[in-house]
């Protein structure tokens, strides 16, 4: 089970408290990045270490709780420079 499936999984309320967003607008900013991440990417190339739904997770929990990049990195098994990236 993936990051997002298991945020999804939360009731309202608590997806709401946690994420900053409500689970439909949550989906909704999901399926335009990832439309737009197919979009860039259809030539190939190398599999990325964070999924789109991570990426956007990472964004929304940096600008709701202020977590330093270090401390997300820790979170998701990435380096600091790919939080980085995300955010940007």
């Amino acid at each position: 089970m993936t990051r997002v499936e298991k945020k999804l999984k939360l009731t309202d309320d608590k997806f709401k408290r946690r994420i900053g967003t409500t689970k439909p607008v949550f989906q909704m900013m999901l399926d335009i990045l990832q439309t737009a991440y197919d979009k860039l990417h259809q030539a190939g190339g190398k599999p990325p270490t964070l999924s789109v739904g991570d990426k956007l997770l990472i964004t929304l929990k940096y600008y709701r709780e202020y977590v330093t990049m270090e401390s997300l990195a820790d979170d998701y098994d990435c380096s600091k420079s790919s939080v980085c990236r995300s955010i940007h």
